[in-house]
């Protein structure tokens, strides 16, 4: 009998996107095919403290990831950035499965592949993949750079922008320059980007940090609550009357592209709270969209996907006015919770959530015996 290959899952981290991190994490342990694949879970919590485990992931029951590991939820994390009570996670030291081991063995003797679902810096930004090439371990998803290029909305826009391929106008700043001179910071977003705009965090997801500003007095307190969680931050000009359009890729370097799904926010906008509680927003797996416009946002995924040099997954945004189609952002772990588009979209394409699970470890693996890293032939893989 062939020996199932060990799985970590990494989950947690110290970003603000932890809880949608573990409510992945959930996920993926729930769905994993166990015939194939022994799970095993990594968990980093807030503080940055690597929890390793003792042996395989137990089955999840009735009780969540979140409660097993004594970590807020999303739903419940929406109340803590409204108040911004940032305080760290309690962790259920005292259970066994929980527990580091008295002695670690190395990554790399632990697990054959890593599953990454840290959503968000240190986790969706290329320094866990770092850390992972430098232990030998492959990996599910994009490589140190895609993972970087697309983690960072300015370096994203402005990759884009070279390839030619429809962005926002947009501004950005470095938490110093908002500090020394505001007066100019204001001007520049009044002179480049225009009255209403979106204030976002620049190396962050899942909206945490973002604000819509609707007029010029808004604008200085967006700043502040960007600069909160990151100490870049950009400015977008705000799309009137747009749709917002999803577009999931899956493969490595002959991908395919997913049809269009789109949201539709409860809310003023696209909201942490409308991201993660159900019911706050319609997410459609396949947008009714003319055929010629589905086309255009699948090529333009395609493109975008491919110019970075992404490899894995990704879920590539859009914002879709009349008459014209933007390229938001680009996703490299995107959320597989319950209400995220990604999921929906692959089982749309004839994948069920194992089957993507497993399809993805093999595009992992695939990119480890290839090799990711300069001088780095896979050949030891």
């Amino acid at each position: 009998m062939t020996p199932r290959l060990r799985v970590g899952i990494f989950a947690g981290g110290r970003s603000a996107e932890h809880e949608v991190s573990v409510s992945s994490a959930d996920a993926v342990l729930r769905a994993i095919d166990r015939d194939r694949f022994e799970p095993y879970l990594v968990y980093i919590d807030r503080d940055g403290r690597w929890h390793l485990p003792a042996g395989p992931a137990p089955l999840l029951g009735a009780q969540s990831l979140a409660e097993m590991l004594g970590a807020a939820t999303p739903a419940e994390q929406t109340r803590r950035l409204r108040t911004h009570a940032d305080e760290p996670i309690a962790v259920a030291a005292n259970r066994a499965e929980l527990a580091p081991r008295a002695v670690l063995r190395s990554l790399a003797d632990a697990i054959d592949v890593a599953f990454l679902v840290l959503h968000g810096p240190f986790g969706e930004d290329g320094t866990l993949q770092g850390f992972l090439e430098m232990a030998g371990v492959p990996y599910t998803g994009a490589g140190v750079l895609a993972s970087a290029v697309a983690m960072d909305k300015v370096v994203f826009k402005d990759l884009m922008r070279g390839h030619g391929l429809p962005v926002v106008e947009y501004a950005w700043f470095h938490r110093s320059a908002w500090r020394k001179s505001p007066e100019r910071v204001l001007r520049e977003v009044a002179d480049r980007v225009g009255e209403r705009s979106l204030v976002k965090p620049a190396r962050l997801g899942s909206s945490v940090g973002m604000t819509l500003v609707h007029d010029p007095g808004e604008l200085a307190d967006a700043l502040d609550e960007a600069f909160r969680y990151d100490s870049k931050v950009i400015v977008e000009a705000y799309v009137a009357h747009s749709r917002e359009l999803e577009c999931g890729v899956l493969g490595n370097h002959e991908p395919i592209v997913f049809e269009p799904g789109e949201i539709i926010s409860h809310h003023e906008w696209y909201d942490y709270e409308a991201k993660y509680v159900p019911g706050l927003a319609d997410v459609l797996p396949r947008a009714e969209i003319d055929p010629a416009l589905a086309a255009q946002v699948k090529a333009l995924a395609l493109a975008a996907y491919r110019a970075v040099d992404c490899a894995g997954l990704a879920r590539i945004d859009f914002l879709v006015p009349p008459g014209a189609v933007y390229l938001s952002e680009m996703n490299t772990l995107p959320g597989f919770t319950a209400t995220s588009m990604y999921p929906k979209q692959a089982e749309l394409a004839g994948l069920t959530f194992p089957d993507l699970i497993a399809r993805l470890i093999e595009y992992g693996l695939d990119s480890a015996r290839e090799g990711r890293t300069p001088g780095d032939d896979g050949a030891d893989r």
